[in-house]
């Protein structure tokens, strides 16, 4: 499935702060998809602890 969403300047400036800390670890390239498809998964990892 494709989706358009539209972020603010806060969120994409969030995003790009996390691609950069994510460079310090990692060798494989991320993307701003990349990273808002970890913040996806990080959500619902967090909301499924709670549910537990």
């Amino acid at each position: 499935m494709q989706m358009t969403i539209t972020l603010t300047d806060e969120e994409v400036n969030q995003l790009t702060r996390m691609i950069e800390r994510h460079k310090s670890f990692e060798t494989k390239k991320c993307t701003l998809e990349d990273a808002i498809h970890e913040c996806i998964r990080t959500a619902m990892y967090d909301e499924s602890e709670q549910n537990a």
